[in-house]
């Protein structure tokens, strides 16, 4: 049996050492001791092995419509039109100008009191007994004051008008006791009643109209 270097088998030790192969040794050591077979195997069954996948928390999608896009659509729903805006501007114009042409073209009403007397004195039949002009006729003249000096007080000639004479005899005096030429009395007893035939506006129209126009 050939017999191995000492320093060859020294070198060897050192590059066992070197590499992490252990193992002192003498002579007899000169052939190397294999590591085990399963530590390779269990490195690539380590490496094979896939890494743990981290859970993801995936938001939760809202079902049903957007309500985004329901409020754009609601207001689009309630925006007015552009062109309704001239139409509304217009409109106040419109009817403003409408009225003035189409609209009621009914006379005012007259409320002068002497206007209103001497329609009712030639429409309630006084002008057909005093005169159209108050000169008299079946009745005493009115005309020239005459009413004023009968009757003073016109209250007392409104009560007259609205009595009458046709319930009173004939020779009745009636008016100012001192009227100049004598108080005046019945004579024919044609005067009815007015009261309830014209309204008391009516009534103190016209005898305004007789004491202060005939």
């Amino acid at each position: 049996m050939t017999e191995i270097p000492e320093h060859l088998l020294r070198r060897s030790r050192e590059r066992r050492e070197a590499l992490g192969l252990g193992g002192g040794g003498g002579a007899g050591d000169e052939t190397p001791t294999p590591a085990p077979a399963a530590a390779p195997v269990a490195v690539a069954e380590a490496s094979a092995a896939p890494a743990p996948v981290e859970a993801v928390a995936v938001p939760e999608v809202p079902t049903g419509p957007d309500p985004v896009v329901l409020a754009a659509q609601a207001q689009r729903r309630n925006a007015v039109p552009l062109w309704v805006m001239p139409v509304l501007i217009a409109l106040p114009f419109w009817g403003f100008f409408y009225m003035g042409a189409f609209g009621s073209r009914t006379k005012t009403a007259v409320v002068d009191p002497l206007v209103v007397g001497s329609q009712v004195y030639h429409s309630a039949g006084c002008s057909g007994c005093h005169g159209a002009n108050g000169e008299g006729g079946v009745g005493p003249a009115l005309q020239n004051g005459d009413a004023q000096i009968t009757f003073p007080n016109i209250a007392d000639q409104i009560a007259w008008v609205e009595t009458g004479s046709q319930t009173k005899p004939i020779g009745t005096p009636y008016g100012d006791p001192n009227r100049p030429g004598g108080q005046r009395v019945v004579k024919v007893g044609a005067m009815p009643a007015f009261q309830g035939t014209l309204s008391p506006t009516q009534i103190q129209d016209v005898v305004m109209y007789e004491r202060e126009k005939l």
